[in-house]
């Protein structure tokens, strides 16, 4: 987290992990925290939110 990329500059992205959205206000914004830690972010106008898709992988198991 917190880290600029090279190619991105100032508009890396700073957040790579899932959140919560907590509270939200009028305007599109919107009070989000991290679910890993629980710790709070802040308020975020929410055009900058996307959908968090978790990568499901399938598993085929053999029985013998």
């Amino acid at each position: 987290m917190d880290k600029i990329s090279k190619v991105y500059g100032k508009w890396s992205p700073i957040w790579d992990f899932p959140y919560v959205i907590e509270k939200v206000f009028s305007g599109h914004a919107y009070t989000i925290h991290e679910v890993n830690t629980g710790s709070y972010i802040g308020s975020i106008n929410g055009k900058y939110l996307k959908n968090y898709k978790p990568i499901v992988t399938k598993i085929k198991i053999s029985i013998t």
